[in-house]
Order: structure tokens, then C-alpha cells, then sequence
């Protein structure tokens, strides 16, 4: 299986390669390579700090798969109303999976799972209770691959609705041609879809207990 670990100085050309892969884009700004060959795989982003992961080929230094996760800046932007400890809560228990890339030749051998399991893991350890991404809306062949591993689909404009100690946030797609793919990290609770007299929404439910077999003597 290929290694897995932090980004390192020096790694910057090749997660710029992967994510110009990732975003179908021919040129990408050279921000998230120059900041990688000068701190690594944890970058200072607002409200936290990003962190980017990748894969090598076995045997080999080359970088096959990168993972960039971060804190939701946007969103924590839009919570200013709400006040810093919401601000500050979500930073710590909500990340977004901004990049998952993984080369062409490497696709089908199982590094994009084991990547995202282990960017899963180092959220986790982090205090990160739920993990979304965004998909390209109507790319079947991704939203699968991401429900095979946890993850529940959003619609397109379905809002997710999370609670921040006391305050009920609110957040969707944003409308901009991709979709929400959800999933919670806290093994007690799980992302469930609800529906509402306005329509559904998605939000985190706690997990149902085990039922215990009762044994009764004869």
C-alpha cells in the first residue's frame, strides 16, 4: 500500500500537478505550492490551519494522491452574528475535504480510500465531529464512490443543519454547480436526512444502541 503522510517542503510541484487534476483547471495559483515548500502539510489558514496529506508510490518519493482539508472559512465568516465561541466551535468540530486528487495511472488501487481514511483519522484526532466535501452535481461515479465510504449525499441546495453549543447553523452547496457529500467522525452519531414542511435537510443524529439479547434461564 502506498505511504501516507504529511506534505513536506519540496512536495509544492507535485500537489500542484494533483490539484490542477482535481479542479480541471490547466493552470493553478501557485499559493498552496509556494506555502507547502515553506511549512509543509499544516498551513495557517483563517480560523485554523489546513492540513494536506499525501500518498507515495510505493518504493518510490513520488507523490500519487494528495488530501486538503481545512476549516470551512467561508462559513465561519458568515457566522460573525452569531459571536466568537460559535465562530470558535465550529472551527474546531466542522473541516472541509477541499481537495482529494489522485493521479490517473494510480486510480483503482485503493490509495484514494486509504487517503481519505486517513485524513478521516487525523481529523478525528484533531476534534473534527463532521467532515463534508463538494461534488460536481449529476457526477454519479464520485457521489458513489463517497456513500460507499460513509459519506450521505446532500441534493442539489439541500441545507445541512448542525448544532454549536446552543446555536443551530445552517449551510448548503452555495449554488455553484456542485453538492455536499456529508459524514460524521463521532462513532455515536450519524448524518441522517430529515424532512421538514419546508423539505428536507440533513443534520447529525445520534446513533441507535445496540440492543442487548436478553437471556432467560430455564
Amino acid at each position: 500500500m502506498a505511504p501516507i503522510r504529511l506534505a513536506l517542503p519540496g512536495d509544492g510541484l507535485s500537489v500542484e500537478a494533483l490539484a490542477r487534476v482535481a479542479l480541471g483547471m490547466d493552470v493553478v495559483p501557485p499559493a498552496l505550492a509556494a506555502a507547502i515548500d515553506q511549512h509543509g502539510g499544516h498551513l495557517r489558514v483563517p480560523h485554523g490551519r489546513a492540513t494536506v496529506l499525501v500518498a507515495c508510490a510505493p518504493g518510490d518519493a513520488a507523490v500519487i494522491a494528495l488530501s486538503y482539508s481545512c476549516p470551512p472559512v467561508r462559513l465561519i465568516g458568515e457566522l460573525a452574528d452569531l459571536g466568537g465561541p460559535v465562530q470558535r466551535r465550529a472551527a474546531q468540530t466542522l473541516r472541509e475535504l477541499e481537495l482529494l486528487a489522485v493521479a490517473e495511472h494510480a486510480r483503482g488501487t485503493g490509495v484514494g480510500t486509504a487517503l481519505l481514511a486517513a485524513s478521516e483519522e487525523h481529523l478525528r484526532q484533531g476534534g473534527c465531529k463532521l467532515v463534508f466535501a463538494k461534488v460536481r452535481q449529476g457526477d454519479r461515479q464520485v457521489l458513489r464512490w463517497y456513500r460507499r465510504r460513509g459519506y450521505l449525499p446532500a441534493t442539489p441546495h439541500e441545507p445541512v443543519r448542525v448544532s454549536l453549543g446552543g446555536a443551530v447553523i445552517t449551510f448548503d452547496d452555495g449554488g455553484d454547480g456542485y453538492q455536499l457529500v456529508v459524514k460524521s467522525l463521532d462513532a455515536t452519531t450519524r448524518v441522517a436526512r430529515m424532512m421538514a414542511s419546508a423539505g428536507s435537510y440533513l443534520t447529525v443524529a445520534r446513533r441507535a444502541s445496540p440492543v442487548t439479547p436478553q437471556v432467560t434461564g430455564q
